[in-house]
């Protein structure tokens, strides 16, 4: 039913684009007006002031930002000139290089500035912060995360099939599965990349069909690191409306963050298991959850089928559980036929963070009893 419904919207969305009343004659003449606009929004009005890039998520474009007068507009009152920032991304598969090929250009592109503010939406911020957990020495001074699935989206999945006639996928769509191996690495630095950085993340809370996100769960896109803040939209108008939200406008002119917001009740939780420094594959002959009456449960996803990071090749790597429920039980079996290794919900529910992160180690010196290395939390601070 949940890949229904993201299957469903998706399609809708991309339907509605395509739809219109105009002439011909109307859509040239707009189009004309558009480019002229958005030629005079690119040209350079400020250039003692620190620039604001823009930074679009996954299959967006110049399109995901206000329109070119409104942009124009909205630089006569910062008096900083606003730049959008590209890269190839789309549904057609195997068409767009993973993100971690991408921080390449988009370091490239900020070497033309001493210091720049950012706002990303949606995969803009994971691309930005792939960047920085690689750049200790970089122009960003201030960021603003939209909407990004800073833990993953599970409409990663409709776009991937969407992307494809094969089974190989859309690169771009499965680093950014819950679960992966991008977003693995990437928060397993539990927020240092953001060290030296003034960080607003913004995200849409789930109120009401016409007021939720649909693409990315609050869960995903709270950043247990950094201030974060609710606003009112859909995932794609948080952009659109850029121009709108004072707390953006005070954030990049002044660094004022506003008053910041608990994180969602809910938990989710990302483990994996490692036995003398290798991350161990599963399969549903090793791992398996029971429910508090020990019946067999289904309630949880193994990422990722394909391979899902730069340097990740073997996949089927972690368990995500979305949605913790007290007494279940996570238990892998070693292939060496060893005591069954077992983690509880419990334990995990303890956490402080909204997406509990943790690498489960196995003792290789005591095969036929494995123990347990005292369970790893990835960093919190």
């Amino acid at each position: 039913m949940y890949f229904l419904k993201h299957t469903i919207l998706i399609c809708t969305m991309l339907l509605l684009t395509a739809c219109s009343t105009k002439t011909s004659k109307q859509i040239v003449a707009d189009l004309w007006s558009g480019w002229e606009k958005a030629e005079v929004q690119m040209q350079t009005d400020y250039p003692d002031a620190v620039p604001l890039i823009l930074v679009h998520g996954w299959n967006g474009g110049e399109g995901t930002w206000p329109a070119p007068y409104q942009l124009i507009a909205l630089e006569n009152r910062l008096h900083r000139d606003i730049y959008l920032f590209t890269y190839r991304t789309g549904v057609f598969s195997n068409r767009y290089p993973p993100l971690e090929v991408l921080e390449e250009q988009f370091n490239a592109y900020l070497k033309a500035y001493d210091k720049v503010d950012i706002v990303a939406h949606s995969m803009g911020g994971l691309l930005v912060r792939h960047y920085l957990s690689h750049h200790t020495s970089s122009p960003i001074r201030r960021v603003v995360f939209l909407a990004t699935p800073h833990f993953g989206t599970n409409a990663a999945r409709v776009l991937m099939r969407l992307g494809t006639i094969g089974s190989e996928g859309n690169i771009q769509a499965t680093e950014i599965q819950p679960g992966s191996d991008f977003l693995w690495q990437l928060n397993a630095l539990g927020g240092s990349e953001l060290e030296g950085v003034d960080v607003l993340n913004i995200y849409v809370a789930e109120h009401s069909l016409l007021n939720s996100d649909f693409v990315v769960s609050p869960v995903s896109a709270h950043l247990p690191w950094v201030r974060n803040a609710i606003v009112e939209g859909m995932h794609h108008t948080l952009a659109q409306q850029l121009d709108k939200f004072e707390m953006i406008f005070e954030f990049v002119q002044h660094g004022t963050l506003p008053e910041g917001v608990q994180p969602p009740e809910r938990k989710d939780a990302w483990f994996r298991f490692e036995s003398e420094g290798v991350l161990l594959r599963l399969a549903e002959n090793t791992f398996k959850v029971y429910d508090g009456k020990g019946h067999l449960s289904k309630k949880y996803n193994i990422c990722c089928k394909i391979r899902s990071g730069l340097y990740d090749i073997a996949g089927k790597k972690t368990v995500v559980v979305e949605g913790l429920e007290p007494g279940m039980t996570y238990q892998y079996t070693s292939h060496r036929g060893a005591v069954p290794f077992r983690v509880s919900s419990d334990e995990l529910m303890n956490s402080d963070q909204s997406v509990v992160m943790r690498l489960l180690k196995l003792k290789p010196e005591s095969p036929a009893m494995p123990g347990m290395v005292p369970n790893q939390d990835i960093p919190e601070d």
